[in-house]
C-alpha cells in the first residue's frame, strides 16, 4: 500500500477509536469521503492500466489467429488463446480469454479482476475488467499508401494539390491530425484510415472521410535488407551525366546528377548511391527497367526536378522485386522530391521508412504506371500537385512485392471497430 495512503488511515482509525472527544469523531468521520475518493482514483487509475494492456492483448491475438492460415477454426481458437497469454503480462490481476470465429471474423473476449489497495479496507476489494476485439479474416482494407509517422501530419495534401487514387490511404499517425486535408486539396481513395484523428478544412474535398482510431499497420518491409555492396568501395565519385549516356550498376559515391539535357538510361541492377543525391534536373529523362536504387548515408535522397521525365520499373525477381527506390532506415535527409509530369511511370514499390516524399510540381505524378506503392515515413503534396495512384497489380508486368501482397490485396488482417 502506499505509504501516505496507510498513514493516513492509521490516523483515520485512531481518530475513529478515541472517546475523549467530539471534535476527533467529527474529523475523523469527515475524513472517510476523502479517503474514500483517493482511494477510488488510486485504484481506478490501476484497473485502467490492467484494462489498457488487456485491450492490447486481445487486438493483438485476434489479428494473430485472423491473419494466419489454418486448417480448421479450432486451430484459429488456440493460436488466439496462445498470443493472448503471451501477450498478457499484467501484475495486476489475471485474465481469462474465451476465442471465438464466426462470420469470416475473430472474436477475442476477455475478462479479470484487478485488487484494490485502498479501497479494500472500506470492503471494495477487487474491480472487474473486460475487454473485446474482432478481426476480420482477410478481405480488409487495400493500402495502395502507407505512411508510417506515428507522430503529427503523416499525410499532408497541402493547397489545391490533389491526392487520388482506387485504393486506400493508410496513416499510422495518432493524432488529431494523422492525415491533414489542407485549403481547397482535393482527395478520393477506396478508402481510408487513420490510427488517431484527421484535420479537414472547411474549403477541402474529401472523399470518402477517413475513418479514425484504426490500428497501426506494421511496416510490411521492415525485414527487407541492405544490399549486399551497400558499404563496397567506390566505382563511381560524382557521377554527373550532361548528355546523352548509359550508366551500369554498381556503387556510386557522392551522388548521381543528370543535367537538365541529360538523357540517362540505367541497365538492369541494382544502384547505391552513397553520401550524395539522385539528382535528376529539370527536363532531363531517365530510364530504367528491373532496377532498383538504393539511397544511404549522408544527403542521400531523390530530387527530381519539374518537367523532367522519368520511366522506371522494379526488378522481376530476386530480394528487390517490385521495390525500385530504397531509402535507408538511418537516413536522416530533407525530403524526397517528386517534380515530374503525367508521362511519368514509376511502375513499383517506393519505400522511405525514414524519409518523407514530397510531390512538388505543377502537374500529375504517377498517372502512367500500372501501379505504384508508397511506403513511407510521410507524404506531403504541395501546392497544385497530383498524386495518382493506380493499382493495376494483375495486369502489370511489375509483380508486386511478396510482402506488400496483403496489404495491396486487402488480405491483411483488420480490427473491427
Amino acid at each position: 500500500m502506499y505509504p501516505a495512503l496507510a498513514k493516513l488511515l492509521d490516523g483515520l482509525r485512531a481518530l475513529l477509536s478515541a472517546r475523549g472527544g467530539n471534535v476527533a469523531v467529527t474529523f475523523g468521520l469527515a475524513l472517510i469521503p476523502v479517503v474514500g475518493t483517493v482511494g477510488a482514483a488510486v485504484d481506478y487509475a490501476r484497473a485502467n492500466s490492467a484494462q489498457a494492456r488487456m485491450q492490447a492483448a486481445a487486438d493483438a491475438a485476434a489479428l494473430r489467429a485472423a491473419i494466419g492460415s489454418y486448417s480448421a477454426d479450432s486451430d484459429r481458437v488456440t493460436a488466439g488463446v496462445n498470443a493472448f497469454n503471451a501477450d498478457y503480462h499484467s501484475q495486476l490481476g489475471a485474465a481469462s480469454p474465451t476465442v471465438t470465429v464466426a462470420n469470416n471474423a475473430v472474436t477475442v473476449t476477455a475478462s479479470g479482476s484487478v485488487p484494490t489497495t485502498v479501497l479494500g479496507v472500506m470492503g471494495f476489494n477487487s474491480m472487474a475488467i473486460s475487454t473485446t476485439a474482432t478481426a476480420r479474416i482477410g478481405g480488409g482494407q487495400t493500402a495502395c499508401i502507407l505512411a508510417l509517422q506515428t507522430s503529427n501530419d503523416a499525410i499532408f495534401v497541402h493547397g489545391s494539390a490533389g491526392l487520388r487514387g482506387n485504393c486506400g490511404f493508410y496513416s499510422n499517425s495518432t493524432s488529431s491530425n494523422g492525415i491533414d486535408f489542407d485549403g481547397d486539396s482535393v482527395t478520393s481513395a477506396r478508402s481510408m484510415c487513420v490510427a488517431g484523428n484527421y484535420y479537414k478544412d472547411s474549403q477541402a474535398q474529401v472523399s470518402p472521410l477517413p475513418q479514425t482510431r484504426c490500428p497501426a499497420v506494421a511496416d510490411p518491409l521492415a525485414s527487407l535488407p541492405a544490399p549486399s555492396n551497400a558499404a563496397a568501395a567506390c566505382n563511381f565519385n560524382g557521377y554527373k551525366l550532361d548528355g546523352t549516356g548509359t550508366l551500369n550498376p554498381g556503387v556510386y559515391c557522392g551522388g548521381i546528377e543528370i543535367s537538365s539535357s541529360g538523357r540517362a538510361t540505367f541497365n538492369p541492377g541494382i544502384y547505391i548511391i552513397r553520401d550524395g543525391q539522385f539528382n535528376i534536373g529539370s527536363s532531363a529523362q531517365v530510364t530504367g527497367q528491373n532496377v532498383m536504387f538504393y539511397l544511404t548515408g549522408s544527403n542521400a535522397n531523390l530530387n527530381q526536378g519539374s518537367s523532367s521525365h522519368m520511366n522506371v520499373t522494379a526488378p522481376n525477381s530476386g530480394t528487390y522485386k517490385g521495390i525500385v527506390f530504397f531509402q535507408s532506415r538511418t537516413a536522416n535527409t530533407s525530403a524526397n522530391q517528386f517534380g515530374g509530369s503525367t508521362t511519368d511511370v514509376i511502375q513499383c514499390a517506393v519505400y522511405f521508412p525514414n524519409g518523407t516524399a514530397e510531390i512538388n510540381c505543377n502537374g500529375t505524378v504517377g498517372a502512367s504506371a500500372d501501379y505504384t506503392i508508397w511506403v513511407v515515413k510521410r507524404l506531403q503534396l504541395d501546392s497544385s500537385a497530383t498524386l495518382q495512384v493506380t493499382s493495376n497489380y494483375a495486369g502489370s508486368s511489375t509483380p508486386v512485392a511478396d510482402a506488400l501482397s496483403p496489404m495491396v490485396n486487402g488480405t491483411m488482417a483488420m480490427l473491427m471497430r
